[in-house]
């Protein structure tokens, strides 16, 4: 199971996303048969929590959730980046940087704990990714930030927008692994583990990894 995270995960994209692309298929090569729930995040997670589910595909680590779920290694890594207008002449080094600065964000989305803890930072919260591009083409903002990827997907996919307008800041303001987390109310999570784990490096090694990258950014 896993929620909608457009481009990672989505169910009228290709092989329902990247990060399923690239899941479903480790999966099928460690020998498993995995069927795909695509749904809110809290109901992911509540189902994977009590065993309804066997994992969650698409995962950030958390100290907490270990608990309850067990991580594979990262299949792939998620970088948090600034998106500003071109006509700012804003320079991003640290967060330090960003005190006094208005940014667009998302509710109940982790950015990195340096940028989630930090004081000072104007956060303007906004109901979707693409609003808050919006707003930073308008000039209601000087920054959003979201995943690179994400950020790109929309850029991409909405005409409506000037991407000549919109610059993103080539230093990361965090970079974090996605994983699988698997139940540990499955008795075999850590055969599972395992054997995806062997799966995604031998989908490196024989080229596999790459081509559903290349699939995913066309």
């Amino acid at each position: 199971a896993t929620s909608e995270w457009v481009p990672y995960v989505g169910k009228d994209l290709p092989h329902q996303g990247l990060a399923m692309d690239i899941v479903t298929q480790a999966l099928k090569r460690a020998g498993y048969k995995p069927s795909v729930t695509i749904q809110a995040w809290s109901r992911t997670l509540e189902g994977a929590d009590i065993g309804v589910y066997d994992l969650i595909a698409a995962a950030w680590y958390s100290k907490e959730r270990e608990k309850s779920f067990i991580y594979s290694k990262p299949y792939i890594y998620n970088e948090i980046k600034l998106l500003k207008n071109a006509s700012s002449t804003f320079k991003f080094n640290s967060v330090a940087d960003l005190q006094g600065k208005t940014i667009g964000v998302l509710n109940n989305y982790a950015y990195g704990k340096e940028f989630d803890n930090a004081r000072g930072i104007l956060r303007a919260p906004g109901i979707h990714v693409l609003q808050n591009i919006t707003r930073v083409l308008n000039g209601e903002l000087e920054l959003t930030l979201d995943d690179q990827r994400v950020l790109e997907y929309q850029i991409k996919n909405n005409i409506s927008l000037n991407r000549d307008k919109l610059v993103f800041i080539p230093q990361s303001v965090s970079k974090n692994g996605l994983y699988i987390a698997v139940s540990r109310l499955n008795p075999k999570h850590k055969e599972i583990v395992k054997a995806f784990n062997k799966a995604i490096v031998a989908m490196r090694k024989d080229g596999t990894y790459d081509r559903i990258l290349k699939l995913h950014s066309e």
